[in-house]
């Protein structure tokens, strides 16, 4: 892949973002790449014009262009050929509609702004060169500035929203942006949001609402606890420093909290519970030898849902997930290891994005709920362009192999799946229902 020079577009003004040339593309690569490398510059392309349509008084065009612009960067687009000026038109504009826009607009400006984060990564820490111009309000291009912006934003509606769906999605965004930065030095940030969060969790730790604590759906509560879990996994660091937050009597406050979600009538609720706590215990963070009993409480409780029977009247929703989940606990919390688990990093089957403990795997599942069929344009544009994969470059391990799995691997992998679909065969049979 070469660079090409300034391309000039329709408008008769030279781009500020580089473009890959066509002419260079076609002649470094074949038919299929040329064409992958003319939608990555009609991605660009995109980006270029939405940075100006962000700003467009009509709520309608607004919107219109947060959809484009979530596509364009759903797709991949190379952080390098997104230029600095662009990069700032977006993100204020992003910020503008979170602000000021109608529901749905500011739902689609927080996964836009979550997007590009994870599109720029933690950023750069270059000097920006005598022939570039410096803009006082971008002095970063990366996920440290996106957070800077956004969290005074997404912290408000997190705090007294009552829209379900915004809630769900300043959540994701707030969850993608912290973690994004996990080289950051200065932890306050994380902090701040892992706050933010736990407000939702424990509604009477967080802001009243006339005066009362809020109350948080299931559905809403489900995805505070993941999202707090994520962001739970960049604080390794916290181990290192004074901080009350990461105190011993903090951790066992918070996780008696969250063993008791255990007991929850929502299943999403349990098992986002659950993998919080396994988190919690595999970073050490609660240890057997000054919480034996809740360790233990936690065990007991994992291992009936674990077991827990179908029949009529017991709920078809995340049923087998549930007692695959807490099988797994129990087994982890029995003195064994987490479940490897790997998926695809390309189309054609030559790698494999590996994990082996629960902190990755619950990087793992967030990242591909998060961008959704974005996640594997992002692994495979990621590898074309020689960069890391996004949010994952220092989380887990790429086994780059011509074999996709081994033969040991994959009848593995065909017992698993077996035995998964004879467990739903089976509870269909006996009938269940969602609780």
């Amino acid at each position: 892949m070469v660079l090409g020079k300034f391309i000039r577009r329709s408008n008769g003004h030279a781009s500020s973002s580089p473009v890959l040339d066509d002419e260079d593309t076609s002649s470094s690569a074949c038919g299929g790449m040329s064409i992958y490398y003319q939608k990555i510059n009609q991605r660009v392309a995109v980006l270029e014009k939405v940075a100006v349509s962000l700003h467009e008084s009509r709520a309608s065009t607004r919107e219109a262009a947060l959809a484009s612009l979530v596509g364009a960067l759903e797709g991949f687009v190379p952080a390098h050929l997104i230029g600095w000026h662009h990069r700032g038109e977006i993100l204020r504009g992003c910020c503008a509609s979170i602000k000021k826009g109608a529901a749905k607009e500011a739902r689609l400006a927080l996964r836009a702004a979550a997007l590009l984060a994870v599109t720029l990564g933690p950023g750069s820490k270059r000097r920006i060169m005598p022939s570039e111009t410096y803009d006082p309000l971008e002095p970063g291009p990366g996920s440290k500035k996106i957070m800077a912006e956004t969290f005074p934003l997404v912290s408000r509606i997190v705090e007294v929203s009552t829209d379900a769906s915004l809630l769900i999605a300043a959540l994701e965004s707030l969850a993608v942006v912290a973690f994004v930065d996990v080289a950051a030095e200065n932890m306050d940030d994380t902090e701040a949001c892992m706050k933010a969060l736990w407000g939702l969790i424990r509604p009477s730790t967080g802001p009243k609402v006339g005066g009362e604590a809020r109350k948080t759906s299931p559905h809403v509560l489900a995805a505070a606890v993941s999202a707090w879990t994520l962001v739970l996994t960049t604080t390794d660091g916290w181990k290192k420093k004074n901080k009350a937050s990461s105190s011993p009597a903090a951790w066992r406050d918070a996780a008696a909290h969250l063993a008791s979600l255990l007991h929850s009538d929502s299943r999403a609720v349990r098992m986002a519970a659950g993998e919080a706590l396994t988190v919690t215990i595999e970073m050490k963070l609660l240890t057997r030898d000054s919480n034996g009993a809740l360790i233990s409480t936690v065990a007991a409780r994992a291992a009936e849902l674990a077991n827990e029977a179908a029949g009529a009247g017991v709920g078809k929703a995340n049923f087998v997930e549930q007692k695959e989940l807490f099988k797994n606990i129990t087994t982890f919390l029995a003195g064994g290891k987490a479940p490897v688990s790997s998926v695809r990093t390309s189309s054609s089957n030559h790698g494999r994005l590996t994990t082996s403990t629960w902190t990755d795997i619950v990087r793992l599942n967030f990242v591909r709920r998060f961008l959704g069929g974005g996640f594997m344009p992002h692994l495979e544009g990621k590898g074309v362009m020689g960069e890391k994969a996004p949010l994952i470059g220092q989380v887990f391990v790429v086994k780059e192999d011509d074999m996709a799995m081994d033969e040991k691997e994959k009848k593995v992998e065909k017992q698993r799946a077996l035995k998964k679909e004879r467990l739903i065969t089976s509870d269909r049979k006996h009938g269940s229902s969602d609780v």
